[in-house]
């Protein structure tokens, strides 16, 4: 006797959790946070609907899950832009370019993932990592030491630069995408950290 066929979806292969993340995020683009259904989620992938639920406790475990995912991967690609960099001289300014490249490549994660409120930039992986980096740079760069407040300003101030020039990367006509490598670090290379 074969088992009863029922009219349930099909068996999911593949990383369904990832592709919940990426349904999300371009979910939200089109109708907003506010109206997240995982239930349409699931009808979007062609799964059950209780599927979201092995990965994901709840709406708000889902969104914390999509903000993870972005920040383990800007905080990827900054680690391997600093072990790549070949003149240590120029490590701000690579990094600063590989942020930039990093959310134009994936404008949704820049909408996300700065909407969100619950971002303490103090810990936040990215930061952190950035500024760790840019402590060492900014104190070859001066022959010394430098006092923790001024490094936290600089910090900052360059931070707000590269997230600055990320957004106008999202905007048609400011900067030339192009050629975004180059603008980028032409740009960078103007200002006096």
């Amino acid at each position: 006797m074969s088992p009863k066929k029922t009219a349930s979806k099909p068996y999911h292969h593949g990383n369904l959790k990832e592709e919940f993340i990426k349904a999300g995020l371009e979910y939200i683009d089109r109708y907003g946070i506010e109206n997240l259904s995982m239930r349409r989620l699931a009808d979007l992938i062609g799964v059950s609907s209780a599927a979201p639920y092995a990965h994901f406790k709840n709406k708000d475990a889902f969104l914390d899950a999509i903000q993870d995912h972005i920040t383990l991967n800007l905080t990827s690609a900054l680690q391997v832009t600093e072990k790549n960099c070949q003149i240590r001289k120029k490590i701000l300014l690579d990094l600063g370019c590989a942020y930039v490249t990093f959310f134009y490549k994936n404008p949704l994660y820049f909408q996300f993932l700065f909407s969100r409120r619950s971002i303490d930039i103090n810990t936040f992986p990215p930061f952190r990592f950035y500024s760790d980096i840019a402590a060492e740079a900014l104190e070859q760069m001066h022959g010394h030491k430098l006092d923790n407040e001024v490094v936290r300003r600089k910090t900052i101030a360059m931070w707000a630069t590269v997230h600055g020039l990320t957004q106008f990367t999202l905007m048609e006509g400011i900067l030339n995408t192009d050629k975004l490598e180059d603008e980028i670090n032409e740009l960078l290379c103007s200002l006096d950290v």
